[in-house]
């Protein structure tokens, strides 16, 4: 086991050379789709998602539902999907606040958008230096790496005997959770920057930047099913035995295990990640609307505006919070929304991007801001408590755990903070509330 906390392997990046680089590489897709030349395993109309024998990669095996979070409250025993819920907050614990310590950092030069995965006191993460790390959550110890040949910016997914994730470079991966080791590997054509989810405890869902998405089998990765809702792939989240999806050509689509499309509906914008709850699925565009859709037909529940020009805006995937819905916007600001009707409870103002989705702890909401800060929110009024400096963009979804947050930036670091115990203030004498007896109460 070797440990990797606090040493640079790399130059020091911005998310901006990331989407530049992103963008080229899905520009070579296309071009390559419009010479009329069929992409690397596909197989006719009938067979677009051939298996594509495994790349050579090597293993560096021996180196080292959207209620808010409440004290006592526990992650799930398996990561099935990205967030570890449908409604997409992955924090659990009572919240803390200023002042935070650092438990460890870890630097690799590269940039970190793939959110941490948690299972067993271990969180799994890939990074654009095409390792595929296993992190003890309390030590910060690198446990086992994976190395692959591409960048790596989706969720990965964890069940009781596997971790599996996809790669810029075309393949969804399975390895063994303890030792690191690659199981099986599956191409599936073009770039995968989805996420990836486990379904009915035996698919493993994703799909590519060619608008098709596919289940494969959790124990040897053959295709079970596949389909083209149109457009880069983002998603999924999974609820009940269902898997949403959407893509950046607007699509959201529901589909069963069984790869039976429920509904497909078509938006005129990019859609975010998509977010769900019983009964419901969420995403915002990058129009500004942000709307939430019945589960079973597609049927728009209610829809809010939340920019007053035709400009690119919400972008980052709502987040469920008991009755508050929570995005984020490419204008600079945090809002809240009423799950129930799509009314702005609150809206908050930054200096920069708000494109990572936050998490909220009980009582505070965990924002990671493109001005190089991590803010503290209170989920009631929308306060800024306090700002946290990370050195660089936005880079992954945060994920917090009784009092500790672990959040990767775009400038290529790890860190685990731990915080400090929010102590709620005492109510002056005099100021209790009156009961309907007329008596003071507190």
């Amino acid at each position: 086991m070797t440990g990797e906390s606090t040493v640079t392997e790399g130059s020091d990046r911005t998310r901006q050379i990331a989407i530049i680089l992103l963008s080229l590489a899905a520009a070579t897709v296309v071009l390559f789709f419009i010479a009329g030349k069929r992409p690397p395993g596909l197989n006719g109309e009938d067979e677009p998602f051939l298996q594509m024998s495994p790349v050579e990669a090597q293993g560096d095996s021996a180196e080292a539902d959207s209620a808010v979070s409440a004290p006592g409250a526990r992650p799930p025993d398996l990561w099935t999907q990205p967030r570890g819920v449908p409604g997409g907050n992955s924090a659990w614990g009572a919240s803390v606040i200023a002042p935070f310590d650092t438990l460890w950092h870890i630097d690799t030069g590269y940039e970190f958008f793939s959110a941490p995965a948690l299972c067993d006191g271990r969180i799994y993460l890939g990074c654009n230096d095409g390792r595929f790390r296993c992190i003890g959550l309390s030590s910060g110890s690198i446990l086992w790496s994976y190395s692959v040949t591409c960048g790596l910016c989706g969720e990965a997914a964890v069940d009781s005997q596997r971790v599996y994730f996809g790669g810029q470079d075309g393949y969804v991966y399975a390895l063994d959770r303890t030792a690191g080791t690659r199981l099986w590997s599956a191409g599936l054509g073009y770039h995968v920057f989805a996420d990836v989810a486990i379904l009915a405890d035996t698919l493993v869902v994703t799909g590519n930047s060619m608008g098709q998405v596919a289940a494969l089998r959790t124990d040897d990765g053959t295709v079970v099913w596949h389909d083209e809702p149109g457009g880069l792939v983002l998603g999924p989240c999974v609820i009940d035995t269902l898997a949403v999806f959407t893509s950046e050509d607007g699509v959201v689509a529901v589909y069963d295990a069984e790869g039976d499309l429920l509904w497909k509906r078509d938006f005129p914008a990019q859609a975010s990640a998509p977010s769900a709850s019983p009964g419901s699925v969420y995403a915002g565009f990058s129009d500004g609307m942000v709307r939430r859709m019945d589960l079973h037909s597609g049927e728009t529940l209610w829809e809010t505006d939340l920019t007053p020009s035709p400009v690119r805006n919400v972008i980052s995937r709502p987040v469920l919070a008991g009755s508050t819905v929570l995005v984020g916007t490419c204008d600079s600001r945090l809002v809240a929304l009423d799950a129930g009707n799509g009314a702005v409870k609150w809206e908050t103002g930054f200096e920069n991007w708000i494109q990572v989705p936050p998490v909220v702890a009980d009582s505070v909401v965990y924002v990671p801001c493109d001005d190089k800060r991590l803010h503290l929110v209170d989920l009631a009024t929308g306060e800024v408590l306090h700002s946290l400096e990370i050195g660089g963009y936005s880079g992954t979804a945060p994920l917090y755990l009784d009092g500790t947050l672990v959040y990767g930036t775009a400038a290529g670091d790890l860190f685990a903070v731990l915080g400090t115990g929010r102590e709620e203030p005492e109510p002056e004498p005099g100021t209790g509330e009156e009961t309907p007896g007329g008596e003071t109460s507190g």
